[in-house]
């Protein structure tokens, strides 16, 4: 008889009012977790009325999958319910279950379970209540972080503190979806056994909760040969043995026993077992994560792996969501068509810049550009024409300005290019090398610029004198560049 067919016995009326029995999830979470099997028999009067609500819940959760097994049920002129475990039974009549189930159950649990059975069912909880604390805590920590690899180190931090699951190692593959590859991008853990011991006293001896380690991170610090390493590997998904592919498959295993046939994760770990998980939220693949016990050999339990696949799944919903977030961010200041910034975020950066150079008092240029003859590609060959130079002309410009340089799209054909702590002459060499280059590209640009405070006295006047300078420039013919009081000077002409 299964547990669905156990009320066939009783009116539908009275079995209606059984299942419909509301019972809290921390009874069902304590008879789930039971070290031994229960098994209830029950005499049921065949009136609703008859039933107090503690024996109709006592009756739903046996119904419920716990280890409290329904045996055997009839219609009886009185209530008795009878717990058995083994030879040791708990009898319960109308007046007992007129408690409170908790009460009840409390009351079963004393009289059927050993003190042994009691301590290993606390010990299962509070591993269950550490584990979930941990992962608590770092998705509070993601969810408060507005930086991607933060979160990431948040996240492999669960994965390889004592206080959270406890692995020795564990590194994070991002999918390049281009190339069908995992490329390896963020790691926790020691290079080699001394180093582990260390870290683990270290650890141990400061008393360090996982919350420190997490607040305390820094991308320099955690610059560690491990990481290192990780990131000089790729993961390719191969044949069908392959761990790669067949931790990408649906339904895919966790724990990989035996040396790696994958050859990268051959390089990766020599540990008798190791676990490779799919980052999937929502089945979209954003990486995998790989964690092993290479230093201390301790055996991944089943526990610890049913605790590490929940951890992964809760911890990739939030990585997904910052993902999204980073990308909102990035359309609100990049420009969508050429992939340089956008005018308001150029004005932020230009403001922070001014601040900057009034502190140090250093040189600040700006190049303002446009496109010559634009309108006419337009007209003639079409705007899809037109934004195609656009496009290439950013990317033009992005390989040539410096990484601490500002680049943008000011408006329609025009970028400018603010340049920190650069006098007016090395402002000069700048823009006949763009006008070389892109002269070479099969563009023509026109360019002014001007520098604080040769040029300006005010630092808020720099656009306004480079603009003039731009349009000086385009009035004495294509292809020029014109800073302060000189000619403008030709710098090459496309078209």
């Amino acid at each position: 008889m299964t547990r669905g067919d156990w009320l066939g016995a009783l009116p539908v009326a009275c079995a209606r009012e059984i299942r419909t029995a509301s019972v809290e999830p921390f009874l069902a979470e304590m008879f789930a977790h039971l070290p031994q099997p229960l098994e209830l028999d029950a005499d049921v009067p065949i009136d609703p009325a008859a039933i107090p609500l503690a024996a109709r819940q006592l009756l739903k959760l046996a119904l419920s999958g716990t280890q409290l097994h329904p045996r055997r049920l009839q219609p009886a002129p009185t209530l008795e319910l009878t717990v058995s475990a083994g030879d040791r039974q708990r009898v319960l009549r109308r007046e007992h279950l007129a408690q409170d189930i908790a009460v009840v159950a409390e009351q079963v649990l004393e009289a059927l379970c050993a003190t042994e059975d009691f301590v290993h069912t606390l010990e299962a909880f509070a591993v269950q209540s550490a584990n979930f604390a941990t992962l608590q805590r770092i998705i509070r920590h993601m969810l408060e972080s507005t930086d991607v690899d933060q979160a990431l180190h948040a996240m492999l931090s669960g994965i390889t503190s004592g206080r959270g699951l406890g692995f020795n190692r564990a590194a994070l593959f991002i999918y390049d979806e281009a190339r069908h590859t995992y490329v390896g991008a963020k790691a926790i853990g020691p290079a080699d056994a001394r180093e582990a011991s260390r870290i683990w006293e270290e650890i141990e001896y400061e008393d360090l909760s996982i919350d420190h380690l997490i607040v305390s991170y820094e991308p320099s610090r955690f610059d560690t040969p491990f990481q290192r390493f990780v990131q000089g590997l790729e993961l390719r998904p191969g044949g069908f043995d392959d761990e790669v592919a067949r931790a990408v498959a649906p339904d895919a295993p966790l724990l990989f026993p035996g040396a790696p046939r994958s050859p990268s994760l051959g390089l990766l770990t020599d540990a008798a077992e190791f676990v490779l998980a799919a980052v999937r939220p929502h089945g979209q693949i954003l990486g995998l994560i790989f964690a092993d016990n290479r230093y201390s050999r301790a055996p991944i339990t089943p526990a610890r792996l049913h605790y590490f696949d929940f951890f992964v799944d809760q911890t990739a919903m939030v990585w997904e969501n910052l993902l999204l977030l980073k990308r909102v961010e990035t359309l609100a200041r990049v420009d969508s068509l050429t992939g340089v910034l956008n005018r308001r975020e150029f004005e932020a950066r230009f403001e922070a810049e001014r601040s900057r150079a009034l502190r140090s008092q250093g040189p600040c240029s700006l190049l303002v550009l446009d496109i010559d003859g634009f309108k006419q590609v337009n007209d003639r060959q079409g705007h899809a024409a037109g934004d195609d130079v656009l496009r290439r002309l950013g990317a033009l410009l992005q390989q040539t300005v410096r990484s601490h340089d500002t680049l943008a799209r000011f408006g329609g054909d025009e970028f400018v290019v603010l340049l920190p702590d650069t006098p007016g002459d090395h402002v000069a060499q700048a823009a006949v090398r763009i006008g070389a280059l892109a002269r070479h590209a099969g563009i023509s640009v026109s360019i002014g610029g001007a520098t604080w405070p040769t040029d300006c006295a005010d630092l808020t006047q720099l656009f306004a004198v480079a603009d003039r300078n731009l349009y000086r420039a385009k009035n004495a013919g294509r292809g020029r560049a014109c800073f302060g009081a000189a000619e403008p000077r030709v710098i090459g002409a496309a078209w």
